[in-house]
């Protein structure tokens, strides 16, 4: 889902609007633009004038509008090889804390603890600097593997897709020191730089792990 604001020329006609992206179905849109009278710059009706209304939705359905797919899992507690007293800020819905390490790759890790014992297939990840950084991680769950791997620049959460292994105790380990340099360094319409996590430059702390938010899924079967 997606908008976008077109401003017209002078003359009229038609404009198609077309969009593509990898794994969805292209599609594509046409608008006619039609002439406006104006007198001294000015246009003498209002832009929605005329438009029609459609009240065709009818009443909202008795049965269930969406199927549960996932159900998000409860951490009881949390550790960490550096400033684990503010371990719990990797988990506690507020974006703008987190949690970092000391910069050093053999610090690199943290331990969660869920409530209770539970099949992980998906993690979400906020990891500090996530336009601009890559991080190669290591997950386990009560010591197996779930996950080895890199993610990748995203414009705010990471979902990685675990191996299926049950278990209370998951550690999130940085394998090797994380890469940067990605993006594109786009800014907002007003020249704002856009949001990279938290207001804290770890660009030359490589060997840092930095996590501001972390959910953890199991499947509802």
């Amino acid at each position: 889902m997606n908008r976008f604001m077109i401003r017209s020329a002078t003359t009229p006609g038609a404009i198609t609007v077309k969009a593509q992206a990898d794994g969805l179905k292209a599609a594509s849109i046409q608008l006619i633009t039609r002439p406006v009278k104006t007198e001294n710059g000015l246009c003498t009706i209002l832009p929605e004038a005329g438009l029609p209304s459609v009240l065709t939705r009818g009443a909202t359905p008795a049965t269930p509008s969406y199927t549960l797919s996932r159900k998000a899992l409860g951490v009881k507690s949390a550790t960490a090889g550096a400033n684990a007293e503010k371990a719990g800020q990797s988990y506690d819905d507020n974006e703008l804390s987190d949690w970092v390490n000391d910069g050093k790759l053999t610090t690199a890790w943290i331990e969660y603890e869920l409530a209770e014992a539970a099949t992980v297939d998906e993690i979400a990840l906020k990891l500090n600097n996530f336009r601009s950084r890559t991080y190669p991680l290591i997950i386990t769950v009560d010591g197996k593997e779930a996950f080895n791997g890199t993610t990748k620049p995203t414009l705010g959460y990471y979902t990685i897709q675990c191996k299926l292994v049950k278990g209370k105790k998951i550690r999130i380990r940085l394998a090797t020191n994380a890469a940067t340099g990605f993006g594109s360094g786009e800014v907002e319409v007003g020249g704002k730089k856009l949001d990279d996590g938290v207001a804290r430059d770890d660009a030359k702390a490589k060997g840092a792990l930095s996590i501001i938010e972390a959910e953890f899924y199991e499947r509802v079967k």
